[in-house]
């Protein structure tokens, strides 16, 4: 599930109270202004709502796979980034966290 900020989630609850408008016209506007709020993040109502499943840990081999089957959601930088830890004695815990943030990511 991708978490909104508190700003645009304070704005998307805002816009979706106006769901239950007398007005077919309001609700309709609403919603079409909900949906383009989301669209602007690049964010899917699935995303959004429904929560995602649980997944088991992985190990930081498997991590460095699961991120790198998908190059077409990593940046240039990110690439070269897990390319460059792979095979490394010792990670850093920074390494770790931003390691397991693209592998989760290219996993949902």
């Amino acid at each position: 599930m991708t978490a909104l900020d508190h700003r645009t989630a304070g704005k998307l609850a805002r816009i979706c109270g106006m769901f239950g408008s007398d007005h077919d016209g309001e609700r309709a506007a609403a919603a079409a202004m909900a949906d383009k709020l989301l669209r602007q993040r690049g964010l899917s109502w699935q995303q959004i709502i429904i929560p995602p499943s649980p997944m088991a840990p992985l190990t930081i081999e498997q991590m460095i796979s699961a991120a790198l089957s998908r190059p077409d959601l990593l940046t240039v930088w990110e690439e070269g980034f897990i390319r460059g830890i792979r095979g490394r004695q010792y990670l850093t815990q920074k390494q770790i966290e931003k390691l397991r943030a693209l592998a989760d990511r290219v996993r949902l």
